[in-house]
């Protein structure tokens, strides 16, 4: 197994023996690798890369996965992907911050967040990552469809062979349970669509 120490949690995923893996990492790009540029070129703006942080998803994924034990290839692709490039989100913004002269850093605007305030969001963070984990297999793969990888409701219906309306369904129960959970732990999330 090798994990993935991304974002404070630990993905596990297993180790591939090599059979079949090329073929499913090929049928992933074919199906949704211009999605995914478009996805990365939005999330990294002008930083750039996106072609190079999908060819390293694609390669982990390669080098990682058993293609028989993967229920939804698209969110994991995305998944990985999105890791990929907020690590490399911050390993640039490190680099800048070190490659400014010590008199500069003063003019640098501080865009994170005051050290309390950055604690918290952490931990309803990582509250969230765990409520979206306990949704049911089928509201959980809706929600990550539409809310981490940006798809839209008819394509998630095209994709799941269900209509509109049951990806609906699925999105306000899954909210309503993630505003649920989230008010027993004291966080107004309010701001869930």
């Amino acid at each position: 197994m090798d994990d993935d120490r991304t974002m404070g949690t630990i993905v596990s995923y297993p180790r591939q023996p090599r059979g079949g893996s090329g073929e499913f990492v090929s049928r992933l790009k074919r199906a949704h690798g211009a999605q995914l540029v478009r996805y990365l070129e939005r999330m990294l703006g002008p930083v750039g890369g996106a072609e190079d942080v999908a060819q390293d998803a694609y390669l982990k994924l390669y080098r990682l996965i058993r293609p028989d034990e993967v229920e939804c290839p698209r969110a994991l692709l995305f998944h990985v992907a999105t890791r990929l490039a907020i690590n490399r989100l911050r390993r640039v913004r490190t680099e800048l911050a070190s490659a400014a002269a010590p008199g500069e850093m003063n003019d640098v605007p501080d865009e994170a967040a005051r050290p309390d305030r950055r604690v918290l969001l952490d931990q309803a963070m990582q509250r969230l990552t765990h409520i979206i984990d306990e949704l049911q297999p089928n509201l959980r793969q809706v929600f990550v469809m539409r809310y981490v990888t940006q798809m839209p409701r008819q394509e998630i219906a095209d994709q799941l062979h269900i209509s509109v309306g049951a990806v609906e369904q699925r999105l306000t129960r899954a909210l309503a349970h993630c505003r649920e959970r989230l008010a027993a732990h004291g966080i107004d999330w309010s701001g869930l669509e």
